[in-house]
């Protein structure tokens, strides 16, 4: 009997210390369970910035540092008209342009027929042959020269250089219209495709647009325009 007490207490005791060695075991691999760290914070992307013009208006001075930085003293602000210069998106790069009416300055006029100017001199009246015949800027001639904008100044940036010279384009009531707006103002026409802001004026009696296409000015007269043909791919017939 006495044996046989031994081993139940000895049985007993070896399921006590089981027991509590499970649940040490237990409290121990909770203690060591590793915690997920939650995800760190991301920003989302900024959206990109897009560029709006400088709608600010031009004041003279600032027009005429535009000029001597293209013209250096070879031309001058014509202040007979008024308005003498407007801005807009001419060519359509979404950055501000200057168009400014100009005269060639006093004793200055080989400056302006020098070989190699840094400026465009065209006249939009003309077809590209005629262009090609050359053209010189004459001792009366009333010009335009339209200033393209360049980087985050625009047309005042000192890198704004690129310039068209255009003559026998300067009437009068010179106003900036927008391409929406030419569209519907003629509205059933069949029209030139501008790239950017047109300069509305009346230029010989007959009310007509200025505006920038294909890499050139040309000029819109509503009573005589004829749309370019379209060229293609001729396929002969078998």
């Amino acid at each position: 009997m006495l044996t046989q007490k031994r081993m139940s207490s000895v049985r007993l005791l070896l399921a006590v210390v089981l027991v509590a060695g499970y649940i040490n075991s237990g409290c121990s691999s909770k203690g060591n369970r590793l915690v997920e760290a939650s995800p760190a914070y991301q920003p989302s992307p900024a959206a990109p910035q897009i560029k709006m013009p400088n709608v600010v208006p031009a004041k003279l001075p600032e027009v005429q540092e535009a000029v001597r930085r293209v013209f250096k003293n070879a031309a001058e602000i014509d202040s007979s008209f008024n308005p003498s210069f407007l801005t807009g998106d001419f060519n359509g790069d979404s950055s501000q342009d200057l168009a400014v009416i100009l005269k060639p300055a006093p004793n200055k006029l080989a400056e302006m027929n020098e070989q190699y100017p840094s400026w465009l001199l065209r006249d939009p009246l003309l077809s590209g042959h005629q262009q090609r015949l050359g053209l010189n800027v004459g001792e009366g001639d009333v010009l335009l020269a339209i200033i393209h904008g360049y980087g985050e100044n625009d047309w005042h940036d000192s890198q704004a250089t690129q310039t068209y010279l255009l003559k026998n384009v300067v009437g009068s009531n010179l106003s900036v219209k927008s391409a929406k707006e030419f569209q519907s103002a003629h509205n059933g026409r069949r029209l030139p495709r501008p790239q950017g802001d047109l300069i509305q004026e009346t230029l010989r009696g007959a009310d007509g647009y200025l505006y920038y296409a294909s890499a050139d000015y040309s000029w819109y007269d509503p009573r005589t325009f004829k749309p370019k043909a379209e060229t293609g791919m001729v396929h002969s017939v078998r």
